[in-house]
């Protein structure tokens, strides 16, 4: 098998690969698409620093969707960064793979490499301990400061709970095919060839010594420290002598070595006439019955192999294995190069040629560093201390370059700074910064780097679609009404792919987080009011703490319903504005329907009269309204609980359930030809219902916002917003034109007295938690929900406009509630049991009778 042909594999979600040399084409065309079309979406790329810092100085080569479709990373080592490590993760299983190829054309697709894959489920077994072994091994590279890194690992984690799982597997377990392995990399203690030394054993001399290897030292010191240790009868060294890449003057003269030429051992691999290069990497020791296997990315020198009493300087992984002797030569078609009829004579092996030096050290001295574009925040972490200090004296200047590596001109605002990161507000351009370099004042360039842009990679690492999710997209394109059905699919869509939610627990919006710890990465809604920037331009570029979820679909359907629109939202999904309205269009909200048709009448039916249809509106009424009212209750009832924490899908649902009640209310009895709509079935007040709008609004908003532990307080907001979101400022709209709507209402219906003043209340202290400033309620994402409530509720509620009130500026820069001054809630309890408060069973805690 090819190993690109791996990448085709379905059933992985994310890819950590690592690599000494990148190829940007060959990658992003070979391995990327290929893992992007089997679903693979989370992807990493970890190569040395020096080399991706090559790859990146001719902008032809430039790579296309590094930074927006997948990571990249930069490595080091003493010597060079040279592992070719393949980690795979899915839900249910997982794989690794370890390889000789880099990720270049050649790698990938051209030469003779060599590659071994050990498969696991997400059962305990001591397959899984080596994949969960080259995972952390892979991790280790990737630099935890960078807010792209902790997106990518948890959005992994989430999906693949045994990732966190700790098994550390001894250096070599049982397969269940009853053949041994253990996965063995660089660790600065003992090198490679040591502990390959020490998994074979002293007990007896090796049988024979096999080397294949693309690269020696030039004095064979690699090769005589393993002959040193291992005590071989016989040697066979295997050469691609074509190459000249063998110092066959190096050899012993009287040594029992043999040298075998690999061009043209096999008509399938690589015929006689064939250009392929043998890249691969691989040392075997037999010993009677057993073959012991190295195989990976390590050549048999010393700045791979080390020696027994020191490391090697490289940074390398192999597979070891220890299987019945000949069989892993068999399969690969070997075994004829083994026999002593196939020996070189030492005239006939080419001299060695000096190979090409590469001007890493001229790449190290001129690396930048990593760079990460937030919104408008670029963060720069600097390579060395030197650098840093240039920056900061002046002696350079930041230069972000477009997808061409050119120049864009874009002034970057240094900021404060307090930690070993730098950083700067750029201004907002139609043409994101892609890469990053520094000009110094005699003209010469840094390397180029690319910038990981954080919104970019959330996005392109949003899940695939499902059936499932697919179907919830078309109920928000398609249904005619909005009812509770959306919170069935914003479950459906914020799950993990293969997670079937209950259909009860979607509707109420439970999801059972009861865990008090905060994730590291996150704050609290009031730590996180605290340290944010409260001035919004109208040049910002949006924030979305829905980033990368499929749950964006609905916030676009929700804002593009009442008239929102922006660049931000576009990319949520293919939905139009068109498809939208449809989507959650509630019909006509005037329109009388007492016609007997609409009311399920059937003429055709002669067991049917116009008093049944009336009968059967009357009670699909009741049970809508009894559906509401329990999920309400459930709602309520989960968010009661002290250590239930919020995050952004808990403030999307939050929204939806506002909508929900909004669109079921009416106004209740009125004069005049105004009748509500079928959907219409909470009124305002009603002598003949116990439960109203108003009074569910109150529920909602009381358990977010009042008592002993509001639910907001829980809410976490990752620290990497400099500001409020825009989807949570767009929900906290809802709620103060909710509470407002609820509080006005009441006040202006005489039959509400009782209510009106709760209503009031709560109104101020939905208002007084927010703690927002008067920039932030002059923000679109505020200002502009607000004015398109107004306009499409006002009249179906018969409510003023409240926009106006809402937004106008106190002298303690917070805003007016639009109801008389009230002091906040302090105990939910007091709202429920207040003695204006009609205390009837259904106002109880949790609604419960």
């Amino acid at each position: 098998m090819k190993l690109y042909e791996a990448f085709q594999d379905t059933g992985f979600h994310t890819t950590i690969m690592t690599t000494f040399c990148v190829e940007f084409d060959a990658f992003e065309s070979i391995a990327l698409s290929r893992l992007r079309g089997a679903g693979c979406r989370n992807v990493m790329l970890v190569c040395d620093a020096d080399m991706l810092g090559l790859a990146l100085a001719e902008a032809a080569s430039a790579p296309k969707l590094a930074g927006t479709n997948y990571l990249v990373a930069k490595a080091r080592a003493d010597g060079v960064f040279h592992p070719k490590v393949i980690v795979q993760i899915g839900k249910n299983r997982g794989r690794l793979i370890v390889a000789s190829a880099n990720a270049t054309a050649s790698g990938l697709a051209g030469n003779l490499e060599l590659a071994a894959a050990i498969e696991c489920s997400a059962q305990e077994s001591p397959a899984r301990g080596l994949v969960l072994a080259g995972w952390r091994y892979a991790l280790q590279f990737l630099d935890p400061r960078q807010k792209a890194v902790e997106d990518k690992l948890r959005w992994a984690r989430d999906r693949s709970a045994w990732l966190s799982e700790q098994s550390y597997p001894d250096a070599v377990v049982e397969l269940a095919d009853g053949t041994k392995a253990g996965f063995l990399a660089s660790d600065g203690a003992a090198g490679l060839s040591a502990r390959f030394t020490d998994l074979i054993g002293a007990q007896r001399a090796v049988d024979r010594l096999t080397v294949l290897s693309p690269y020696w030292d030039d004095n064979l010191a690699a090769l005589d420290n393993l002959r040193t240790t291992l005590r071989p009868k016989k040697t066979v060294l295997l050469i691609d002598a074509e190459q000249r890449a063998f110092p066959a003057e190096a050899l012993p003269r009287k040594a029992p070595i043999q040298v075998s030429d690999l061009r043209g051992f096999s008509p399938t691999h690589l015929p006689e006439k064939n250009s392929r290069f043998i890249h691969a990497k691989m040392i075997v020791a037999t010993i009677g019955g057993v073959d012991h296997v190295l195989a990976g990315s390590a050549n048999c020198t010393l700045a791979a192999l080390g020696t027994a009493s020191r490391p090697g300087i490289n940074q390398e992984a192999c597979l070891y294995r220890r299987l019945p002797a000949g069989a892993l030569f068999n399969r690969l078609g070997l075994t004829p190069l083994l026999d002593a009829d196939r020996a070189m004579r030492l005239e006939e092996i080419p001299k060695m040629q000096p190979q090409e030096k590469l001007p890493l050290d001229e790449m190290e001295a001129r690396d930048p560093g990593t760079f990460e574009l937030i919104y408008e925040t670029i963060h720069w972490w600097p390579s060395t201390v030197a650098m840093a200090s240039a920056h900061d004296r002046g002696h350079c200047t930041l230069e972000l370059l477009d997808a061409n590596c050119r120049p864009l001109g874009l002034k970057a605002e240094p900021l404060p700074h307090s930690g070993a990161d730098r950083k700067f507000r750029i201004e907002q351009s139609g043409r994101p910064p892609v890469f990053a370099r520094f000009r110094h004042r005699d003209g010469t360039n840094s390397c180029t780097a690319v910038i990981a842009r954080v919104q970019d990679l959330q996005t392109q690492t949003r899940d695939p679609l499902t059936v499932g999710t697919e179907r919830a997209i078309r109920e928000l394109e398609m249904d005619d009404d909005e009812g509770l059905w959306l919170l069935d699919v914003i479950q459906t869509l914020s799950a993990p792919p293969g997670e079937k939610p209950a259909t009860a627990q979607a509707r109420v919006g439970k999801t059972n987080k009861a865990d008090d710890e905060k994730p590291p990465g996150q704050l609290d809604y009031e730590a996180f009011m605290r340290g944010r920037r409260r001035e919004i331009k109208g040049s910002e570029a949006e924030r979305s703490a829905l980033s990368g979820s499929h749950a964006s679909f609905v916030r676009a359907a929700l804002n593009r319903l009442i008239g929102l629109k922006s660049a931000a939202l576009q990319g949520a999904g293919d939905i139009s504005q068109e498809e939208a309205a449809t989507a959650l269009d509630t019909g006509d909200e005037t329109a009388g329907t007492n016609d007997a048709l609409e009311q399920g009448f059937n003429p055709r039916d002669p067991k049917q009269s116009p008093k049944v249809a009336v009968e059967l509106s009357r009670k699909r009424r009741q049970a809508d309204i009894a559906a509401i009212v329990a999920a309400v209750d459930d709602y309520t009832e989960d968010l009661r609980q002290p250590n239930r924490m919020l995050d952004e899908i808990d403030i999307l649902r939050l929204r939806a359930m506002l909508m929900i009640i909004t669109v079921a209310g009416w106004p209740g009895v009125v004069k005049g030809s105004y009748k509500p709509s079928q959907v219409q079935v909470l009124p305002c007040y009603d002598p003949t219902h116990t439960e109203t709008w108003p009074r569910l609004i109150g529920r909602v908003l009381a358990v977010v916002f009042s008592g002993p532990s509001p639910a907001l307080r829980r809410l976490l907001l990752d620290r990497s917003h400099d500001r409020l979101p825009d989807d949570l400022l767009e929900t906290l709209a809802c709620c103060a034109w909710s509470a407002n709507a609820a509080a006005t209402a009441t006040r202006i219906n005489p039959a509400c007295a009782k209510l009106a003043p709760f209503l009031n209340t709560l109104a101020t202290a939905v208002m007084a938690f927010m703690k927002l400033s008067r920039e932030e309620m002059a923000a679109p994402s505020f200002a502009a929900v607000l004015e398109n409530l107004d306009q499409r509720f006002g009249k179906r509620l018969q409510l003023p406009p409240l926009a106006g009130i809402l937004v106008k500026p106190q002298k303690d820069s917070a805003l007016t509630c639009g109801v008389a001054p009230a002091d906040v809630l302090r105990d939910q309890d007091a709202l429920v049991g207040s003695p204006g408060w009609p205390m009837t069973p259904e106002w109880q805690v949790g609604g419960r009778r």
